[in-house]
């Protein structure tokens, strides 16, 4: 009977049942089977006022001290740790007017409490053992508003017909009652660089459009501060008319690093060892401090490791210490150059760091 194809079947049929009742008993034991299991979760700040009455702002007080990552140890089964796992979302919300007081001040938090106390965290059978770091300090300020008038600072030496002005005249400030508690500067800043000045026309009212505004005192890693607007049009009309002034004669140096002094012989071209009219622009004031030889400009020719080492023959000059606002007209040529190796370093004093004849 039993080897009949009705009594294999039987059996067959019995194996499978007796399985698939086995797998059950050892899934129903392992997920009711208590475990340890570590889950990181980031630790995040909702900013919501509470009332939408006073604007409220808030962060990490202790930010330094353990990140923004916390550890959370849990005892339980395999079902309920992944139960909570999955209601975690790798993510710790401490949310304004709920987990934090909406008023001014510095709260502690304290992360394990609050996830026993939570009733979406809840799961039956699982047990919170630990969580690092175990408290979170949170700083809780009022946002308020101060106007500040724009003053326009132009560079040393240039005139306008009248003041210059910035458009629009004041800028507001909203920060943390904390921050503007701390400053005492009355007025910000908006600053024109030399390079925007000498681009404008003399007597002709023009705009510098997007000057950057400071504000003295003001950190720019100042929390939750913000200035509007961050930019500012500045107006204005150029006094000052631009003259040329022509260098008769500038020597020209040669510049190498002081290891390498001793090592070379740099010769230049005596057709070239002084720039011959070299023109600059810029304010009158600036150029009669050239003429009267209140900033004397200089010539060089820098010369690096590597340029010497593949012997170059010419290289163009650079021109500096020119008074504000100045700059070169004529182009300033290549200066022609005969670089060799000395066989034997001189005996020299260190840190000369001149070399040419």
């Amino acid at each position: 009977m039993s080897d009949t194809p009705r009594g294999r079947l039987a059996k067959t049929r019995t194996a499978l049942i007796v399985t698939l009742i086995t797998v059950m008993v050892w899934l129903l034991a392992e997920a009711r089977m208590v475990r340890e299991e570590t889950l990181e979760a980031q630790v995040l700040l909702t900013q919501v006022d509470a009332d939408g009455s006073t604007p409220l702002v808030m962060r990490r007080a202790d930010a330094t001290a353990g990140g923004r990552i916390a550890t959370i140890t849990l005892e339980g089964s395999t079902a309920g740790l992944d139960r909570f796992a999955r209601l975690l979302q790798n993510r710790i919300e401490l949310r304004l007017g709920r987990e934090i007081p909406p008023r001014p001040g510095q709260y502690t938090i304290d992360l394990q409490s609050m996830l026993r106390q939570s009733p979406k965290m809840a799961v039956p059978g699982v047990s919170i053992t630990g969580v690092a770091p175990a408290t979170v300090v949170v700083e809780v300020d009022e946002v308020r508003s101060r106007e500040f008038p724009v003053r326009v600072v132009l560079p040393e030496g240039v005139r306008t017909d009248g003041p210059p002005r910035a458009e629009p005249p004041a800028v507001k400030l909203r920060a943390p009652a904390s921050v503007l508690d701390k400053l005492a500067a009355s007025e910000a800043f908006a600053s024109v660089e030399p390079a925007e000045i000498v681009q404008l026309t003399p007597g002709r009212l023009e705009t510098i459009p997007g000057v950057v505004v400071r504000i003295p005192g003001l950190d720019q890693d100042a929390w939750a501060a913000e200035v509007e607007p961050r930019q500012v049009d500045v107006l204005l009309a150029l006094r000052s008319v631009t003259d040329t002034y022509e260098i008769e004669r500038l020597p020209v140096q040669v510049m190498i690093a002081p290891a390498e002094v001793g090592d070379w012989r740099v010769r230049i071209a005596e057709s070239d060892r002084d720039l011959v009219g070299v023109a600059v622009r810029g304010p009158v004031e600036s150029i009669e401090r050239l003429r009267s030889g209140d900033v004397v400009p200089r010539a060089f020719v820098h010369l690096t490791f590597e340029d010497l080492e593949r012997q170059v023959t010419s290289k163009p000059a650079q021109v500096v210490n020119l008074p504000p606002g100045c700059q070169l007209v004529a182009p300033v040529t290549s200066v022609e150059l005969e670089i060799t190796r000395i066989p034997e370093r001189a005996q020299q004093p260190a840190g000369a760091g001149v070399a040419g004849e």
